[in-house]
Order: structure tokens, then C-alpha cells, then sequence
């Protein structure tokens, strides 16, 4: 009993200070809109705990394109148009570049990780060796690896094959080391870390990072059954810390060490070239297994043409036409295959957005997915600030809503449609932009671009790190798999198809991917299994 009374005490005090420490505005600017709050807790109570994107989205057209809430005490601003992010993130990204504290990812041990790290001299330094391995020049290099490794997406293990593809990807570039099989130790650890992590929630918006004081109380109190999640993803996350950087040492000193960035940063400490450490190092190489978009988008590219199985028809037509079946698409194929480009980038749109899609029939009529991407982790403000009339208090949590700007009328027609179409050229320049947000905004991840009057991106400067890297093995992949693969729905034990409805949504978290469903994989022309042949000889040579 004296147990509860003293929690509870601590649980008051800890309200009333958060309430006594609210931000005040300054020069009577008032804040940005948002909903009516309540006394003392702002609007803890209509916190979404599920789908926040969409809801934020929803508000938005009440309560504008720069919204302001208050969760005890705590302002957060979410911006939910690429323009007011553009202005803010990219175009004063000295103050905005900044993370909150995460208790979530603290007690995971990943805020170490760059995604995560305060803006600071560590922050420049793991950005800076990211940039170095992972830049357009250096990622033309990786090209051969990407398109062998995009080779075994013909296959019927599905969803192992995709996760395969993208580890061992990052496995290559990482530590030089291919991935072979399932019980690869690369593939284990990054296969539960990611499964950890999509169970722990997406950063920002967990009961744990919205009442820190959480962490101090046994799992079994109300209220505490997430931070057993969050603890269990420490010990995986030490795996993927600890594993790699003694390997590849210890390749080295047998002479059998490959080509990766491990190699080429512990060949620059030894030569005295590069100002950095064991730590830098280790974390820097598990920021890079940390990504998963290429894996989710695949997914999402799969469910994609399942419930758009004319686009496949479309695309696998055009790779024909411009390609034939003698080989196999590579890199150099890629300005002249349109159509998949197009595909790819509505895949991205895609991964950010909920989509309607049209079929004839009794066929589903929604694609819905939930996530909050990777560049979409919350930015920190550094100092006040106004824009357009309204105060922005210091200390602010800004997220920028990715979903509501990939749903942005303005820019994108008919939004919630998959309409890959909407990318091809057009007379007078009428296409509709790539959907760049999908890679963050600021000094952090984004481009600094600015929109024009017909919301071209313009002016790109800063990327995120692994972009090169990341476009490159989706578009392989994808080019590969329509080449290679027919995508169709399984039947049920009556004989009918089985095709994903609403219910499939995306799992939030850092790592984010569409929950479990159905799907078959099989060689759409007889020559495929030579032609694949052929690549690996070549790989051999």
C-alpha cells in the first residue's frame, strides 16, 4: 500500500511540474492551432494510440498545416505539408536539426544510433563516415553486388527472400560478407531486432517517451507492459553492435578480409587517417544494419501488385518490350523502363500513405498501411521561434507528418489511389514529383530543396545517408522480380482466392513493415531459371 501511495505521489508531482514548467508565449504571438486541450495534462487524453499519423492528418484540416499540441507540459508541433517542413527543417535546420530524448530507444540502447543522436560534433562525425562510404560515387560501386544479390528474389521462401536480399546487402557493405542461409548470423540478428523494434513502437508517441518516469516501475504495474518490449530489444541490438567489428578484425589479420566500410575505417585508424574510434566505428556499422526501408517497401511493392495485379501486367510488358527474355534488367536499363520506375516511386508514396484501390468485382477496395518512416522520427527545436504569426517554444517536439504530405491534394490528384501513372512524363512538365519527403527533412536525413510554384523539388543539397544505397536496391529488386516472377493470390481449401483486405496494416515502429499475408511466387517464363544460372557463373568468374 505505501508502495502505490508513494507511486502516486510521484506520478502528481511529476504532472504538476510538467504543468509548472508549460511553455509561455512571448511577445502575446499565440501558438500554432490545435484541439481544445484539457487543464494540466493538455491533450494526453486524445492522444491517438494507434493510426496517429492519419488522425494528425485528419485535425490538420480543421486546425491548419502547423499544429500544436501539448502532452503535459510538452509542446509538440506537427507539420503536416512538405512546404511548412521545407520552410522550417530544411531552411532553419540550425535550430531544428536536434532530437528529443527517446526513453524508449535509451533503454533499447539505440540512441547511439545516427537516426537517433543529438545534433552535435558525434552526430557530424557518424554522419561524415556514413556520407564518405555511402555517397553516389562510391554506391555505382556496389551496383554489381546489388544486381547478383536481387537475383535471389526468385524464389519461393517470399518474405525470407526479401529480408535476405536487404541484409545481405548491408551485410556486404557493411562487413563484406554474404549471406547464405537462413541461420547466417547476420540474418538472425538483424531478423529479431527488427522484430523487437517493430514491437516497440514508434519513437516519440510510446506511453514510455510520453511518461518517462515509467521506466523506474516494475513491468507488472498498470500501465508498464511496453517496457518489457523495449528492454528485450537490448540484448539483440548488443549482438549487432558486438559481432561485426572482431569478424572483420579478425579477417584482417588472415588476410581474407573483403572490400566494406569496416575494412576501409579500421585500414584509416591504423594509417592515422580518420579522427574516430572503436565505439564510432561500432555504431556507425549498426546504424547501417538498422535500416529497413528496403525491406518494407518490397513488401509493400508485393501487396502493391497483388491488389494491383494490371500494373504487374503493365510493367512486365514494358520490361519485354524494351528488354526481351534473353536477359535479365540491370542497372543501365533503368531511364528506359518508365513504367517501373513509376511503380517504385508509388511504392514509396505508398509506405507513408493509406491507398484506395480500384478492382472490379468483390475484389478489396482499400490498401491500408500505418507507419511512421524512418525520417519521420521527431525533430527538437533548439531555440524559440516564430513563423507566420505564431510562436514555437523552445524545446518543442516536431514531427513532420509524412503521411499527410504524401496525401497533400495540392501536389498529388486523386491521392489515395495507386496510380503509378502520375509520375510519366507529360507535356508542359504536368507530372506529379517524386514523393522526396519520404527522406526527411534537415541537416539530418533530408534534402534541403525548396518548392516551386508547381511543387517541383529544386535546389537538393543534403540526402539521406543511405539513399544511393537504398534506391538502388529497390529499383534492382523490383525490375528483377517483375522480370523473373509472377505475383498471385493463394486459394484457400475451396478453391478461392485469398486476397488482402483492410485488416493488412503496417506494424509501428522504427521498423515498419504490412503484417502478415498470403502470396505465391513463381517463374513467369520458362528461361528464367537458366538465365539466373548464367548470373551466378558470371559472379563465379
Amino acid at each position: 500500500m505505501l508502495l502505490l501511495f508513494g507511486l502516486g505521489v510521484f506520478v502528481v508531482t511529476a504532472i504538476l511540474l510538467h504543468f509548472l514548467w508549460r511553455p509561455k508565449s512571448v511577445h502575446s504571438l499565440p501558438f500554432p492551432p490545435g484541439p481544445p486541450r484539457d487543464p494540466v495534462i493538455g491533450h494526453l487524453r486524445y492522444m491517438p494510440t494507434k493510426n496517429r499519423a492519419t488522425v494528425f492528418h485528419e485535425w490538420a484540416k480543421t486546425y491548419g498545416d502547423v499544429m500544436y499540441l501539448d502532452i503535459l507540459g510538452k509542446p509538440t508541433i506537427v507539420l503536416n505539408t512538405a512546404r511548412v517542413a521545407v520552410d522550417l527543417l530544411n531552411k532553419r535546420s540550425s535550430i531544428y536539426s536536434d532530437r528529443p530524448r527517446f526513453t524508449s530507444y535509451e533503454l533499447t540502447g539505440w540512441s547511439t544510433t545516427l537516426s537517433l543522436m543529438p545534433y552535435g560534433r558525434r552526430f557530424n562525425l557518424h554522419r561524415q563516415l556514413h556520407q564518405s562510404y555511402l555517397n553516389r560515387q562510391k554506391c555505382g560501386e556496389f551496383k554489381p553486388m546489388q544486381t547478383l544479390e536481387a537475383r535471389t528474389l526468385q524464389d519461393d521462401k517470399q518474405a525470407r527472400a526479401l529480408n535476405s536480399f536487404s541484409t545481405s546487402v548491408i551485410a556486404q557493405v557493411v562487413a563484406g560478407h554474404r549471406i547464405c542461409s537462413e541461420d547466417d548470423p547476420y540474418m538472425r540478428t538483424t531478423q529479431a531486432l527488427m522484430e523487437s523494434l517493430g514491437r516497440s513502437g514508434a519513437p516519440g508517441t510510446t506511453r514510455i517517451d510520453l511518461l518517462p518516469f515509467l521506466k523506474y516501475l516494475p513491468s507488472w504495474f498498470p500501465g508498464c507492459e511496453s517496457v518489457a518490449l523495449v528492454r528485450a530489444c537490448n540484448p539483440i541490438l548488443r549482438q549487432l553492435y558486438d559481432f561485426p567489428l572482431p569478424t572483420v578484425q579478425a579477417q584482417m589479420e588472415t588476410g581474407v578480409a573483403r572490400p566494406s566500410f569496416l575494412l576501409t575505417q579500421l585500414n584509416q585508424m591504423r594509417d592515422n587517417t580518420a579522427p574516430v574510434d572503436f565505439e564510432d566505428i561500432r555504431w556507425a556499422a549498426a546504424a547501417m544494419f538498422g535500416s529497413t526501408k528496403v525491406w518494407s517497401s518490397l513488401t509493400v511493392f508485393i501487396l502493391a501488385m497483388l491488389l494491383h495485379p494490371e500494373y504487374q501486367c503493365k510493367a512486365q510488358r514494358e520490361i519485354d518490350a524494351v528488354i526481351g527474355t534473353s536477359r535479365l534488367p540491370a542497372f543501365e536499363d533503368r531511364d528506359h523502363l518508365p513504367l517501373v520506375e513509376s511503380i517504385m516511386q508509388e511504392t514509396l508514396r505508398l509506405v507513408a500513405s493509406p491507398n484506395r484501390a480500384r478492382f472490379e468485382g468483390s475484389r478489396p477496395s482499400k490498401f491500408c498501411v500505418d507507419q511512421w518512416f524512418e525520417p519521420g522520427v521527431p525533430h527538437r527545436l533548439m531555440k524559440d521561434d516564430v513563423y507566420q504569426g505564431m510562436f514555437i517554444p523552445r524545446g518543442s517536439t516536431v514531427f513532420a507528418n509524412i503521411r499527410a504530405m504524401s496525401l497533400d491534394e495540392s501536389v498529388y490528384s486523386a491521392p489515395e489511389s495507386f496510380f503509378p501513372e502520375r509520375f510519366l512524363p507529360k507535356p508542359a512538365g504536368k507530372e506529379e514529383p517524386h514523393f522526396s519527403s519520404v527522406y526527411g527533412f534537415g541537416r539530418r536525413f533530408g534534402q534541403f530543396f525548396s518548392l516551386d510554384g508547381i511543387h517541383r523539388v529544386t535546389g537538393a543539397r543534403r540526402t539521406c545517408t543511405g539513399r544511393y544505397l537504398g534506391d538502388q536496391s529497390l529499383w534492382i529488386a523490383i525490375a528483377s522480380i517483375l522480370a523473373t516472377c509472377r505475383i498471385s493470390n493463394v486459394n484457400d481449401e475451396h478453391g478461392n482466392l485469398i486476397v488482402p483486405d483492410a485488416s493488412i496494416i503496417m506494424s509501428e515502429g522504427v521498423s515498419s513493415h504490412p503484417n502478415d499475408f498470403q502470396y505465391i511466387v513463381s517463374p513467369r517464363d520458362p528461361n528464367v531459371p537458366a538465365l539466373l544460372d548464367e548470373v551466378d557463373l558470371e559472379a563465379e568468374i
